[in-house]
Parts: structure tokens; sequence; C-alpha cells
């Protein structure tokens, strides 16, 4: 049971973030239980500055979390801070170290080689969890996040702070052009292709060919909400000039919910990509250029 446990008793995941629920004593599961369906509550009843602060009270030791001009911020003890535009800030409410830790894994990081000065191009940065995993291990990268939802991509600057220019306000495609897209608004799943979402707007879209890039892209990071395909379309020429791409593919493109691993993967073996490894995590995978010795 103790596996299941959040999904059994419907408790909010990211109170097991550093808990060993199966050391527990019957008496001490109880209590966890009863925190978990409290945490439920405010959760989903509760909003902004109220919301803040009562989590505050049950997660004090890991740094407060606040609501400011329209934003959700995580400052840490060390006065650091991490600005999210909704409720996914619980993300880091609890061991936020640890969340960090888990992106780097999920995208297969650790298998990379980073450098500093590296270039690191981000699709689908969202508030640049990637960028905070990279630097936590002391790695300066040059990073280029790519964000099409305005509320995200604020964050993201405020997250990396880099001025606004470092990064771009758009979705990548196989296209130069406009397009719905498609809004989750608790969440990272917004997505170019319709999920079932009533909330969209018209966002600008572009080629990852028509940006130039004055060396080679260490990493390319695709996370785009079952997208990844014409990312890749519109990314082709780019692709030689890169030695490692790693790909969400998971079951996350339209209404239901389908993979896109075999399209992306066809898309990447016949320009030179390998697949060398998948994720712990989630359906991610790491290809690398076999025409580039790392």
């Amino acid at each position: 049971m103790d596996n299941n446990l959040p999904y059994l008793v419907n408790l909010p995941p990211f109170m097991f973030r550093g808990v060993n629920v199966k050391n527990m004593g019957a008496i001490s599961k109880l209590f966890f239980i009863l925190k978990g369906k409290i945490l439920s509550l405010i959760v989903n009843k509760t909003n902004n500055k109220l919301f803040c602060k009562l989590l505050n009270l049950i997660y004090k030791k890991d740094g407060k979390i606040n609501f400011y001009d329209g934003k959700y911020i995580k400052e840490n003890k060390n006065f650091q801070k991490i600005y999210y535009p909704n409720k996914r800030i619980l993300r880091v409410v609890n061991n936020y170290e640890i969340q960090l830790e888990k992106i780097f894994y999920t995208y297969c990081i650790n298998s990379v080689n980073l450098k500093n000065g590296d270039l690191v191009l981000d699709c689908g940065a969202n508030t640049g969890e990637l960028f905070l995993s990279i630097k936590k291990r002391g790695i300066e990268i040059d990073y280029v996040g790519f964000e099409p939802d305005k509320e995200a991509f604020t964050c993201l600057v405020l997250n990396t702070n880099m001025t606004e220019n470092k990064h771009f306000n758009l979705g990548l495609s196989n296209k130069n052009n406009n397009k719905n897209f498609y809004f989750d608004s608790e969440g990272g799943n917004s997505s170019f292709i319709d999920f079932g979402s009533d909330n969209f707007e018209v966002v600008e879209t572009k080629r990852l060919d028509s940006f130039k890039f004055d060396k080679k892209i260490k990493l390319l990071k695709i996370d785009a909400e079952g997208y990844e395909p014409e990312v890749l379309e519109g990314s082709i020429g780019c692709l030689e000039n890169t030695e490692y791409i790693s790909v969400d593919f998971g079951a996350e493109r339209g209404k239901k919910g389908n993979t896109t691993l075999v399209k992306v993967n066809q898309l990447l073996t016949e320009n030179n990509f390998q697949l060398i490894e998948l994720s712990e995590y989630r359906l991610v995978g790491l290809y690398k250029n076999s025409f580039i010795n790392g």
C-alpha cells in the first residue's frame, strides 16, 4: 500500500518528497494521512495570500512562500527566490532541492557532461526549472529559453536573472506562424495541441532553424506537451550542430493523450541521433548525435 498511498487516499504528491512512509508506524501513518487531507483542503479551497499563509504554517523549515504582484514566490533559507505563475509552486514547497535534483535526472542531464559555457536550449522552458537544476550543480551554462505562456515567461526571466532578450516568449514549431495555444491554468501542461481546454489564445510560433547560434548546441531539451514532432520538424537544420537532445515523448498529445515516442524516435534516428538513455521518472529519452564526439 505504501507505494500507492498518495493515490489510494488522494493525498498531494508533494508532501511525500523526502519522506519514507514505509518506515512509519501505524500511528504516524494515520497522522500523515490526516495532514494530507488538511493540505488537500488548502490546495483545493484557497488561493493567493491565504493559500500561502496556511501552507507556511505546515512547511516553514524549508523557507516560506508568498503571493505578490500576481506571482507565487518561494524564498528559501538563503533568501533565494523562485517564481511561479500558479499553484505549480507546490513542486518546491517541501524540500525544493529534491525537486531540482529530480528535474536534473528526469531529463538525463547527468549523462550530458555539461561544462561552464555550454549552450543549452530549453523548449518548453516554463519557469526555468531546468536552468535552476543545472545551476544548483555549480555549472554556469549559456542558457536560452523558449516559452509561449506569457505568465510563465515572466517567471522564467526572473528565475534565470537574465534580460528578456536572452529568452523568447513564443512557441517553437515547424512553421513561422501564429497558432492557438491552449492553457492549463494550474499546471505546466499548456500545449499547441487541443487537449480539451476552453482557455486559449493565439501566439507566435517560429522554427528553431530561424535562429542563429554562434557555437555548438550542447543540449536541446524539448518538453512541448505532445507537440514535440512539430518542434523537431522545425529544427532539422540545427540538429547537425546539436550534440544531445533530451525529449519528453510521454502520453500528452491531444484529448486522447497519445505518446509521441514513435514519431520523435523516427525523426531523430533519421538525423543520425541514437537513443542512449531513458529516464526512470518519466517517458523522457536522451539522444546523442552520432557524428559529434563529446
